[in-house]
């Protein structure tokens, strides 16, 4: 499922009849398939877009299109916080997209359980979200969203709470998983080098209101490892991004 998004501005009035400006003529296009990420300072409209391309918010300028002229692709959204129901053990919240789509019980918990051991949940049925820790939590919501999959994912700074160990590990899941699924995915990160690991391309955006500053691509081979860290070539493209940002960062927190 590739995605086009067109000169996509949005505007957000707040409770003192101020208006703020999220995202301003922004264009860009993904590709079938491919992994995108998106980085920019605090505050530029990251996760505006992302409820824009998932239907949940309506640009005031501007239009998304999908491949084939589908209007209504089937997407999922992860954010940082699992959206788990906290009455349903692991079992039914990985299986939730899929009874909501009516597959039988019985086929609906084959499948559960191919995509819990994908992520090293096994064993772990019964337990509620609460008895889990943070990094097992942001495990059922991703098994929960690949398991009903969708032509697009879009994930919201899913590894922003987690420690730097699990962090890594997840990430390692995460491309595993979508090296055997495929889903086009557009991914929110403040993380750089998450951002290299795991991307074929990167949208680098202003401070607010968010625009376009460049789209750089990552000439790294997958699958990928994290000694990828340690490559000139890695070192080179973290020099670049921050090289952008820095200026707006500085500009957001009125460092300058």
């Amino acid at each position: 499922m590739s995605i086009i998004i067109e000169d996509i501005s949005k505007v957000f009035a707040k409770d003192t009849g101020r208006e703020v400006a999220a995202l301003d003529k922004l264009s860009f296009a993904i590709e079938e398939h491919e992994f995108v990420s998106i980085v920019g300072p605090s505050g530029c409209g990251k996760t505006t877009l992302l409820k824009i391309v998932a239907g949940l918010v309506k640009p005031d300028t501007g239009q998304i299109k999908f491949s084939g002229g589908q209007k209504n692709p089937s997407a999922v959204i992860v954010f940082q916080d699992q959206g788990l129901l906290p009455w349903l053990n692991v079992l039914d919240n990985v299986g939730l997209g899929l009874e909501l789509k009516g597959i039988p019980k019985a086929t609906r918990r084959t499948q559960v359980l191919e995509f819990m051991f994908r992520f090293r949940l096994d064993g772990f049925e019964s337990h509620f979200p609460h008895e889990l820790s943070i990094g097992m939590r942001q495990r059922v919501a991703l098994a929960r969203a690949f398991l009903t999959n969708p032509d697009i994912m879009l994930m919201d700074e899913p590894f922003g709470a987690l420690d730097a160990q699990t962090r890594l590990i997840l990430q390692e899941e995460l491309l595993h998983t979508w090296r055997a699924e495929q889903n086009t995915v557009l991914f929110v990160t403040h993380d750089i080098d998450e951002a290299i690991l795991l991307s074929d391309r990167i949208i680098v955006l202003s401070d607010r209101p968010g625009k376009l500053q460049t789209i750089i691509p990552i000439p790294l081979g997958r699958p990928r490892e994290l000694t990828l860290k340690d490559q000139p070539t890695f070192t080179s493209i973290r020099q670049q991004i921050w090289k952008l940002l820095e200026p707006e960062v500085r500009k957001e927190l009125k460092l300058t």
